[in-house]
């Protein structure tokens, strides 16, 4: 059978157990169990922050990096043999190498087949890296980093390492060129045979040689040498 209690009843139910609610106690709030109000929902934190993409280190390289004895080129001096101006090429277009963002390029490595100077044990070269406006060869080069290298006499193959100080920075979408500049050795007795092989490359290898009538950059198949592939590559990071 249903039956109404009365509040009076329940309070005596209840016991001791008992509480005073001001008005203020109520206005804006609810009464626990304990007869307190409740505390305010908690503030959300904020939203942490977006990690950022982890940098990839890559090395820019088209083929092998073997050294074949007795394989490169030079523009020479026909009664000594020594070397007149050269410069060597590559360019890395960075897209074909997956490289979708800015690429800051630390290290350029080259090989050396020979080396000999007339006026020590060492000689110098130039190491530069460019990006290009248009195709390379025919597009206008911007030079972005370059370092003065001490070659050390050899005659056998050898590869340097070259650390850029300050390091390139090419931009997304470009093509970025590495060039190893040789300067004319002839009045001091020097020769350079940059470093190569005649394994498969994926990009042309590139030769200008103002002394033996090719002022611009041309491919070594060009000039009647197909299987002069030199040694040169960059590595950095995206």
């Amino acid at each position: 059978m249903l039956r109404r209690v009365s509040v009076l009843a329940l309070a005596t139910i209840a016991g001791c157990a008992s509480a005073t609610v001001n008005e203020g106690d109520v206005d804006g709030g609810r009464i626990d169990a304990a007869g307190g109000l409740d505390a305010p929902p908690p503030v959300d934190a904020p939203p942490l922050p977006i990690d950022a993409p982890p940098i990839q280190t890559i090395t820019l390289a088209q083929g092998p990096t073997t050294i074949t004895a007795d394989n490169s080129l030079a523009c020479t001096q026909t009664a000594t043999g020594y070397t007149s101006e050269n410069s060597y090429y590559r360019a890395f277009r960075l897209a074909d190498h997956g490289v979708n963002s800015a690429f800051t390029a630390a290290r350029v490595d080259f090989g050396v087949e020979n080396a000999v100077s007339g006026a020590g044990g060492a000689q110098s070269v130039q190491v530069k890296l460019y990006t290009v406006s248009g195709a390379f060869p025919a597009g206008v080069l911007t030079q972005i980093a370059g370092q003065v290298v001490t070659v050390n006499n050899t005659t056998t193959g050898v590869t340097i390492p070259v650390t850029m100080s300050p390091p390139g920075l090419a931009a997304a979408g470009s093509t970025l060129v590495a060039e190893v500049y040789v300067p004319d050795g002839r009045t001091v007795g020097n020769t350079f045979f940059i470093g190569s092989n005649a394994a498969a490359e994926t990009g042309p290898s590139y030769i200008r040689a103002p002394d033996c009538s090719a002022t611009n950059p041309v491919t070594f198949a060009s000039t009647g040498n197909p299987g002069v592939h030199i040694v040169l590559t960059v590595t950095g990071t995206y």
